[in-house]
């Protein structure tokens, strides 16, 4: 479809649901592909769909060191990064950048073991959020396991990283910022997977949990997400975690294997090989190879097709070196005369090569338009808050004019911030309300003060996030909008709080204030 029809297609659906925001869409945009993935953001076409975009920018070591120190560093240019930050606040989208655990395998473990080195650590990552202004973070700790190759839960690393979630979300909440978790999924109702992410554990400090639901294949043909599998995905976190705090992961990338037909054949060097590709380029490589892509018939939802090819070319063996036989006989006079030929170049021996032919069977499985709804379709019917995409830049427009017809699942109306009765217990004040942004189901920020009425210093004077358990709060948003704050040893006298609406980029909106009596 032309991308004009496509923009059309997308803006037709759009208005469908106008009344009703469906922003359940969100990505990744990846340092490596920010122009792409800028494109997709900056589409206003596109953009109503999105929840919010995080950027792939983030390390925990920076590039080429071999230690981690704790600290967080830009993994690419920070003038590209500051372009697409401009091009997401530009379509009103929260910005929620990506910290990659970058880190050589046992050295973050060791940073989150140590209290000190954690709260380190925990303050780096609030240093970074409030200093550019990000609507907050996302962790996205793979070698943390994977490097270290634990998978299961009840070890010290998952009380550990326990610990480090729930210190950092009151860290960022107590600075009205958002956590989000990115984890590798688990399935089978808990015997596969990595349990080791804790994700029961950390529930209820997080304000978003992903799972990164694909690359279910890689060393062996076969589907990235295959849908049995999500589902068993969708099954487990769904008992785990409450439903609107959860994004699926979905892949907008394709993977190419190169295997070996015929076993009794031998194969040239660099014959064999699995290699990714993005959803934009599945069309022209089977056109190249003159294949058409079929819907996997096993019923994994993704595109699939193969060819054979006979390759020549050449194959390297490895040169046995010869069993040294110690002599038998010992010289009892060694002859010191020099060589008058002098020294010459040591002989190198290149390992021969010699031509094979075989013949190699590729094999091909990508994500649609229609797998993306698939999969997407999954999350909403399990109340899951939407799928975010792996990664921004890489899929085709088509996508979007699909995706656009998934039911609505944010309310109508007006960002809301209300303050309840104000209430007093001695000296202490207590202030409690609700705050949200109806097109958004992630927690808003929520500016609290409390000051004497007849002017002088506030008492009270922060930003929180407003992520408490509420339930007055419409359907769509889940229910985690409220804000609870208690202000102790206040003087007596009269005081007027007031809460302000934060929402993303620190605009402010909605305000109201009441009057408080300290006797």
């Amino acid at each position: 479809m032309p991308r004009r029809a496509v923009r059309l297609a997308v803006v037709a659906a759009l208005l469908l649901t106008a009344c009703q925001p469906n922003r359940f869409v969100s990505g990744w945009i990846t340092y490596w592909s920010a122009t792409g993935g800028r494109a997709t953001v900056g589409d206003s076409t596109i953009s109503p769909l999105f929840s919010e975009v995080s950027l792939l920018w983030y390390g925990t070591t920076p590039s080429g060191s071999t230690t981690a120190d704790g600290k967080i560093h830009p993994l690419s240019s920070t003038s590209n990064l500051a372009t697409t930050v401009a091009t997401i606040r530009g379509q009103g989208l929260p910005v929620i950048p990506t910290i990659f655990d970058s880190a050589a395998a046992g050295q973050l473990k060791g940073i989150l073991a140590d209290q000190i080195t954690r709260a380190d650590h925990e303050q780096q990552i609030l240093n970074l959020v409030t200093s550019q202004g990000y609507d907050g973070i996302d962790l996205d700790y793979e070698v943390f396991a994977f490097g270290d190759h634990i998978t299961k839960s009840g070890t010290q690393l998952t009380t550990d990283w326990v610990n480090f979630v729930h210190e950092l979300a009151t860290l960022l909440h107590d600075h009205g910022k958002l956590l989000s978790v990115t984890v590798p999924p688990v399935w089978n109702g808990g015997s596969s997977g990595y349990t080791v992410y804790a994700q029961d554990q950390i529930a209820d400090a997080v304000d978003r949990l992903r799972l990164m639901v694909y690359d279910f294949n890689i060393g062996s043909p076969g589907p990235l997400a295959p849908m049995s599998w999500v589902n068993s995905v969708i099954a487990y976190s769904s008992a785990k975690v409450p439903a609107s705090k959860l994004q699926l992961g979905v892949p907008t990338y394709g993977r190419h294997w190169a295997t070996q037909k015929n076993s009794k054949e031998v194969c040239p060097d660099g014959a064999l090989s699995h290699s990714d590709f993005t959803m934009k380029e599945t069309a022209g490589l089977a056109a190249a190879h003159k294949v058409t892509p079929v819907r996997d018939p096993a019923g994994s939802g993704e595109l699939t097709f193969s060819w054979d090819q006979v390759v020549t070319g050449r194959r390297t063996k490895p040169i046995t070196p010869p069993v040294w036989t110690p002599p038998t006989v010992t010289i009892p006079v060694i002859d010191d005369t020099a060589d008058t030929v002098g020294l010459q170049p040591a002989v190198r021996l290149a390992p021969p090569e010699t031509p094979v032919t075989c013949t190699v069977h590729h094999v091909v499985f990508a994500p649609d338009a229609g797998s993306v709804r698939q999969r997407a379709d999954a999350a909403v019917a399990a109340h899951w808050s939407g799928i975010i995409l792996f990664a921004l830049g890489y899929e085709t427009t088509d996508i979007y004019s699909s995706l656009a017809g998934v039911g609505a699942q944010r309310p109508d109306g007006l960002p809301t911030a209300t303050l309840d009765a104000v209430q007093v217990d001695g000296s202490t004040v207590h202030i409690t309300g609700q705050a949200w942004h109806p097109e958004f189901d992630l927690p808003v920020a929520v500016h609290l003060t409390l000051t004497p009425t007849g002017g002088g210093a506030a008492v009270y004077d922060e930003t929180v996030t407003a992520d408490t358990v509420r339930d007055a709060v419409p359907a769509g948003l889940g229910p985690y909008h409220g804000f609870d704050v208690s202000v102790p040893n206040v003087l007596p006298g009269s005081y007027q709080a007031c809460s302000t609406l934060v929402l993303w980029g620190g605009v402010t909106g909605t305000s109201g204030c009441q009057p408080v009596t300290v006797t």
